[in-house]
């Protein structure tokens, strides 16, 4: 049992994404037992057993719709194979609850300039993982942002060339230059993230569109960028700019807002 929490807290720590199946309840003849566990991962492969066989795959196949659905579920089997649909003679009938384990969602912001300071404040009292990115250590010295953690210090480019995709994740260009936002630009826009972010006029941004392309990058991948960024709200000031993608950014995670391409 220490094998399996620890298991568990490694996917949280790894941000990976899996699904907890119980056995909640067990009825006649069955493989395994009220409380049984096992952990499926999103590639389907598995920790621990609720007894192999045709009701395991079937789990497993639950796991991953529950995956996708992000909502739990219960569900039963009947282990009697002239009246269920798996193909098991143990005779009994089984209840499995399935949740998907949920990984908080991360954000990460490159630069740290007045618009940050303001934003990022505010993505982490909704729940927010923050990571703020900045090759100036003086700026993240700043108090609104010094008591912060996931502060960064490192040149922001070679950061999001190894930055790894993550369909629970969210990126934020503001940084202080147009090279700088290009050359971020270039290692993200192909990889899988949950949103794509960047500030600026739509001439920056039809113009970074043009190099990209140019430099062989898919003009596909831009229907993922979300630019100019933000809701069109009139913002003007700091703190309206920051409210604004955050307001954009929480519609993308419930689902309300799938407009991209701004730009």
């Amino acid at each position: 049992m220490k094998d399996f929490f620890r298991k568990l807290a490694d996917i949280e720590k790894e941000g990976r994404r899996a699904a907890l199946a119980i056995v909640v309840s067990t009825k006649g003849s069955t493989p395994r037992k009220a409380g049984t566990k096992m952990i499926i991962m999103e590639d389907g492969s598995t920790f621990g057993t609720l007894g192999g066989g045709g009701l395991e795959k079937k789990v497993i196949e639950e796991s991953l719709e529950a995956l996708k659905g992000g909502e739990a579920r219960l569900t039963s089997f009947n282990l009697d194979g002239t009246k269920g649909n798996l193909d098991m003679m143990c005779g009994g009938e089984i209840e499995i609850y399935i949740e998907p384990i949920h990984q908080p969602e991360k954000l990460i912001i490159f630069g740290a300039g007045h618009i940050t300071k303001a934003l990022a404040p505010l993505m982490q009292s909704v729940g927010f993982r923050l990571t703020v990115v900045e090759d100036n250590p003086e700026v993240l010295g700043e108090d609104q942002l010094a008591d912060m953690e996931g502060l960064i210090s490192e040149n922001m480019e070679s950061y999001a060339e190894r930055l790894p995709p993550e369909s629970n994740t969210y990126i934020v260009l503001l940084t202080r230059g147009f090279s700088t936002d290009r050359a971020i630009l270039e290692h993200l826009i192909g990889k899988d993230f949950r949103y794509v972010g960047m500030i600026g006029s739509r001439k920056k941004i039809r113009t970074i569109k043009e190099e990209l392309i140019s430099k062989g990058i898919e003009k596909e991948y831009f229907s993922k960028l979300y630019a100019p960024i933000g809701l069109d709200i009139g913002a003007e000031t700091p703190e309206e700019i920051a409210l604004s993608i955050a307001a954009e950014i929480i519609s993308v995670r419930k689902g309300k807002s799938m407009y991209r391409g701004k730009g």
